[in-house]
C-alpha cells in the first residue's frame, strides 16, 4: 500500500504524540505510586524530558512538513477544479459553437438534424403530426454579386430576425444553408403550415432591408412537407428539399 508524504507526515506526528502521551502517562504513574518519596526528589525527570522533546518533534514535524504538504495539495485541488470547470465551459462552449448559426444567431444544420430525429421519435410514440418548412431567400447570390458579400450577410440576418418574429416558442428554426431556413413545426398540420409559411413570406417582402438612398425587398419561396409518421428523419428532409427545388423552380 502506497502513502502519499502528507500521510506519511501524519503518521509520524501520530507516533510522536503518542509517545509523549505515554511518557506522560508514565509520569504521572510514578507521581501515584511513590507518594511521598516524590517529594523528596527521588523520581526521575526523565519521562518529562522525553514528552517535551516528542512533543517538539511533533511541532516541528506538524508545522514544517505536514502543513506545507496540506498547503500543496488543497493548492492542487484547486487548480484541479478551476481545470476541471474551464474544460466543461469549453466544452459547452464548443457545443453551442457547433450547433449556432454564427451569421444569424439561429440554430445550425447540424442542430435542426438533431432535432427532427429526436421530434420523429417522440411524436412517433403520441402518434402526432410533425411538418417541415423550407424557406429560400431568392435573389442572394445576384445581391452578393452586385453589392458585396456584406450586403448579403446583412439581408440574412434581417430575413432570419423576421421569419423568428413569426414562429411559435417551440417551433426550431435553423440555418441550413446559404441563404436557406428550415422551420420544424410540431403538431401541426400541413394546412396550417402552408398558412404559417405563406405569412412568413409575406412578412420578409415587408422586411426592406435599407441599402444607403436604395432599398431591397427580401423575397423568398416555401416548401412544407408533413411526416408520413413512419419514415426516417433523412427521408423526411430529402422530400421537403425536392419540394423547395420545385417550388424554386416553378418562381423563376
Amino acid at each position: 500500500m502506497r502513502f502519499f508524504r502528507a500521510e506519511l507526515f501524519f503518521i509520524i506526528m501520530l507516533v510522536l504524540l503518542c509517545g509523549a502521551g505515554l511518557m506522560l502517562f508514565m509520569q504521572y504513574r510514578l507521581i501515584h505510586d511513590l507518594g511521598e518519596t516524590y517529594k523528596s526528589g527521588a523520581l526521575s525527570d526523565a519521562p518529562l524530558g522525553i514528552a517535551l522533546l516528542l512533543l517538539v518533534a511533533a511541532g516541528i514535524t506538524g508545522s514544517l512538513m505536514l502543513l506545507p504538504q496540506i498547503r500543496m495539495q488543497v493548492k492542487n485541488r484547486g487548480q484541479l477544479k478551476i481545470i476541471t470547470w474551464m474544460i466543461a465551459r469549453n466544452s459547452k462552449d464548443l457545443e453551442q459553437i457547433s450547433f449556432t448559426d454564427p451569421l444569424t444567431g439561429l440554430q445550425s444544420k447540424a442542430y435542426f438534424d438533431a432535432a427532427l430525429h429526436e421530434y420523429l421519435l417522440q411524436f412517433a410514440k403520441i402518434k402526432h403530426p410533425v411538418t417541415i418548412v423550407l424557406i429560400g431567400v431568392e435573389r442572394l447570390q445576384q445581391l452578393c454579386e452586385q453589392r458585396g458579400r456584406d450586403a448579403a450577410d446583412r439581408l440574412l440576418m434581417e430575413a432570419a430576425l423576421c421569419i423568428r418574429n413569426c414562429t411559435r416558442y417551440h417551433d426550431v428554426l435553423a440555418h441550413i444553408g446559404d441563404g436557406e431556413f428550415a422551420l420544424i413545426v410540431p403538431d401541426l398540420e400541413a394546412a396550417d403550415a402552408k398558412g404559417m409559411s405563406a405569412r412568413i413570406c409575406k412578412a420578409l417582402e415587408e422586411c426592406e432591408l435599407r441599402m444607403g438612398h436604395d432599398s431591397h425587398i427580401i423575397r423568398a419561396v416555401s416548401a412544407v412537407t408533413q411526416w408520413n409518421g413512419t419514415e426516417k428523419a433523412p427521408v423526411l428532409y430529402k422530400r421537403a428539399r425536392a419540394a423547395l427545388q420545385s417550388a424554386i423552380g416553378t418562381s423563376v
